[in-house]
């Protein structure tokens, strides 16, 4: 028999979002022969003086038990899709990302839903899943409603930085879990603008030399990666010019799952909390895992 070594936590609040969420965490728990924890969280937040610091209300005795009935509930929604992944809830009472960040501290993977229901431990895009993925010691996916399980490949981009790498080095590990291979994207934007000038022939040079560089550098990513991880897995370079938000997105809308890494060079750099990473995240239609380097500061 295999040992179960890996956790699995997931972030639910009684939502369709965070349903799809549970799902998504319950099938890649059963393809690792991992187990799952199952988090509620129960947040009830005052403010005792404008612009002071916030206190809280012990809960109600109605919100106790309505957390406790959603856990019931997911406990059986995990059992009918996967009897044989073993599963634990937990209701905790403190703030939604702080609650879901100790809980990650023993966990191979953390997972939430885009939205919530507000006041209930809301796992809001932006807010709770955005702390979520900046700070947990591991990887963060994050999935939007209706997603339908996908046999694409595993998407992830690329750009040389340490972070980039070991979202790389995972996503190659993901894919041999699924069966499914790798496409290594790297998006680059020409170095130099039109301008009346710089002549065609110049222009193209510039082009061409823009992307012999973004080639390498994929390249040279995919071969360090390899060399990290013993995985039999198909990793596809590939490289496009243009925003690298818009190509992630175009690429990653038939991909079993879309990896980035928490910060990158260039246009990838801050790719969790600025522009790039919010347009991937709040545009996706495929779920997205944000992976920080292991010696990266939370």
């Amino acid at each position: 028999m295999t040992t179960r070594t890996e956790t699995i936590v997931v972030g639910v609040d009684g939502s369709f979002n965070s349903g799809a969420a549970l799902d998504w965490a319950v099938a890649d728990a059963q393809r690792r022969n991992a187990g799952v924890r199952i988090v509620h969280v129960v947040w009830v937040p005052i403010t005792v003086a404008a612009f002071g610091d916030a206190s809280t209300f012990p809960p109600p005795d109605d919100l106790m038990a309505y957390g406790e009935e959603v856990l019931t509930t997911a406990r059986e929604r995990a059992a009918s899709q996967a009897p044989d992944v073993h599963v634990e809830t937990s209701l905790l009472v403190r703030r939604p990302d702080e609650a879901l960040l100790e809980a990650a501290q023993e966990a191979s993977l953390v997972v939430v839903g885009t939205r919530g229901l507000g006041g209930l431990g809301a796992l809001a895009l932006g807010s709770v899943s955005g702390k979520v993925a900046a700070s947990a010691p591991c990887p963060t996916v994050v999935v939007p409603s209706d997603v339908l399980p996908s046999d694409g490949p595993v998407v992830v981009g690329v750009d040389g930085s340490e972070p980039s790498d070991a979202a790389l080095r995972w996503a190659m590990t993901e894919a041999a879990l699924r069966g499914v291979d790798v496409v290594a994207l790297n998006a680059y934007q020409v170095s130099v603008l039109p301008m009346p000038i710089i002549d065609a022939d110049t222009m193209s040079k510039v082009a061409a030399e823009d992307r012999r560089r973004a080639v390498e550098q994929a390249s040279q990513a995919v071969d360090r990666a390899r060399r990290a991880v013993d995985v039999d897995v198909a990793v596809t370079v590939h490289v496009e010019a243009g925003h690298p938000a818009d190509v992630l997105l175009d690429h990653g809308r038939d991909a079993a799952l879309v990896v980035v890494g928490s910060r990158g060079l260039g246009k990838f750099r801050g790719l969790l909390l600025g522009s790039i990473s919010q347009a991937v995240l709040h545009q996706a239609t495929r779920p997205v895992a944000v992976v920080r380097a292991p010696d990266e500061p939370a």
